[in-house]
């Protein structure tokens, strides 16, 4: 005689009814989409605000140890980025100037109309264009973005910057001539000339950048501000390791020199992963906007638990009378909790995949409405995964405690 197949009492349980298992997965899948949305946009913000130190080609960072983002002003002495390419394993420092703040870019429009632009705040990047510090296409060495920015008074322009109306990227580039270069602007109102383009994109800090030789950046940023010395600080020190060379090692050699060459603190010296979660870190704990997301991943699995914890009750209030048949006729505590909590994994797994599928069309408007890099990675997703199944199980312990503790004289 065949050995008795196992009954599926759990799968049973939930699909006997067709229609309500459905609308059972979709208030898993609706809790999915509301932790997955919030995740992405945490996630947006961390990943936008890090796209410039994500191109930068360098091993190591000399940073002011207050500048806790790439926004805030304190700069490194020039004389200290010197004393660090003395030390052993360093290949060169080349020094990186970025400004957020004093930076109004205008296009003056067509003067025989009488037209305008207002002026509008825009990050900029000066650096040696012959260097190769950023791991962008246009300035890589020998490219035509390169030769064009050393002549004085021009620069490359983000062609992903924020939309500024229907016909202009940010004011100044017609994006219907998406060919056409050598745009006259205006930069703290002095003239600049837009000769190319390259892409990076939006973050939470800045809606546009543009890229342009050290001179032209320290005339038209920084000589209004330091018009005797605007040479003398620079934002980052770039360092790049010789070949073989450990950047570990060579960071620990650097901040050893550094500290003995001067008494005060004036410096950081970091790796570009660590210089790149030290940014992160101040978006996600310092400021409103990241505690907000923080806060609505967790209220995403708060509101997932509780619905779980609704659809699982009601499960087990209505098959009441089977569970404590089964308590009667000897069945363990453990046996019920495993059906409940298999009904948990099967309603986690149900909610999952439709949930992904909508947040994944979500996730494409947001991007193309925004600009900001929000994307679904296999991390993620399987964060998100594991997160469901976690809720939806802690829902099952909470909802088989009246199936564990039914009695069966009490039901029939």
């Amino acid at each position: 005689m065949p050995a008795a197949r196992p009954v599926p009492l759990a799968w049973r349980n939930l699909t006997h009814d067709r229609v309500r298992f459905a609308l059972f997965a979709l208030g898993i899948a609706f809790a999915v989409v509301l932790m997955a949305a919030q995740m992405g946009i945490r996630n947006a913000l961390v990943d936008s605000n890090c796209r410039v130190i994500d191109v930068l080609a360098a091993d190591v960072v000399v940073v002011h140890p207050h500048r806790a983002a790439l926004f805030y002003r304190e700069g490194v002495s020039r004389r200290r980025l010197d004393q660090a390419s003395a030390v052993e394993g360093v290949a060169g420092v080349h020094p990186l100037y970025v400004d957020y703040q004093m930076t109004e870019l205008t296009h003056p429009g067509d003067p025989r109309a009488g037209t305008r632009k207002p002026s509008r705040s825009v990050r900029v990047i000066g650096l040696d264009p012959g260097a190769g510090l950023l791991r962008v296409p246009e300035l890589a060495p020998g490219s035509p973005g390169v030769a064009a920015i050393r002549t004085p008074g021009t620069a490359l322009f983000d062609r992903l910057a924020k939309p500024d109306g229907a016909d202009t990227v940010y004011g100044p580039v017609p994006v219907n001539e998406p060919g056409r270069w050598d745009v006259p602007t205006e930069l703290n109102g002095r003239r600049l000339t837009l000769v190319g383009g390259f892409d990076l994109g939006t973050d939470f800090a800045a809606d546009g950048t543009l890229v342009m030789n050290e001179e032209t950046f320290l005339n038209l940023v920084r000589a209004p501000i330091h018009p005797f010395s605007p040479a003398a600080t620079a934002d980052l020190g770039l360092v790049r390791v010789s070949n073989g060379a450990d950047p570990i090692a060579v960071r620990d050699r650097l901040r050893l020199t550094l500290a003995a060459a001067g008494p005060d603190r004036d410096v950081d010296v970091l790796t570009l992963a660590e210089f790149r979660a030290r940014e992160a870190t101040f978006w996600l704990t310092m400021t409103p906007i990241g505690f907000a997301f923080n806060a609505g991943i967790a209220l995403g699995f708060v509101v997932g638990l509780v619905i779980c914890y609704q659809i699982l009750a009601s499960d087990v209030s209505d098959h009441l009378g089977e569970y404590a048949t089964l308590r009667a006729i000897g069945y363990p505590n453990r046996f019920l909790t495993g059906v409940v909590l298999q009904e948990a994994v099967i309603l986690a797994a149900a909610g999952f995949v439709p949930g992904m599928l909508v947040t994944a069309g979500v996730f494409a408007v947001l991007g193309a409405a925004t600009g900001l890099p929000v994307e679904l990675t296999p991390a993620r997703v399987g964060w998100v995964f594991v997160a469901t199944v976690a809720m939806c199980v802690g829902s099952g312990l909470l909802a088989l405690r009246k199936a564990q503790t039914v009695d069966p004289a009490n039901v029939f």
